[in-house]
């Protein structure tokens, strides 16, 4: 396994969302979205993503998410098993995601997700800082 490759503490960079002919949409998270995920040598990991800002645009929740649990890498797909969650509905999934490095960063492209009544495509960079 590749999982060394991953072990170390990122900070989110972007999280660019697209629709399905590829043209930008409104970022996850917001315009002041930050987030760390963390990837030890015991093969766990946890990852913790929130809209920043102070206030929200009235009638806008704020976003956050974040999970933990075993991970494995093959060197071009994540998968965690998650058993540690907020949401609780990802508790006992397996969250995979396909990656690519681009130097110093690693890209997670998360699975399609409806927002507003649009289906997004998500690519989340990541920045190791440790």
């Amino acid at each position: 396994m590749k999982s060394h490759m991953m072990v170390g503490v990122w900070k989110l960079v972007n999280i660019a969302n697209t629709d399905k002919d590829g043209n930008a949409l409104r970022s996850s998270y917001g315009p002041e979205k930050y987030g760390l995920i963390t990837f030890n040598e015991n093969n766990r990991m946890m990852v913790v993503i929130s809209d920043g800002r102070d206030a929200l645009p009235l009638g806008r929740a704020r976003e956050y998410s974040s999970y933990c649990g075993r991970f494995t890498f093959d060197g071009t797909t994540l998968i965690t098993k998650v058993d540690g969650s907020i949401p609780l509905d990802r508790i006992g999934t397996d969250q995979v995601r396909p990656v690519r490095f681009d130097g110093d960063r690693v890209i997670l492209t998360a699975p399609p997700v409806e927002i507003d009544g649009v289906i997004n495509y998500r690519d989340l960079t990541w920045e190791k800082i440790i």
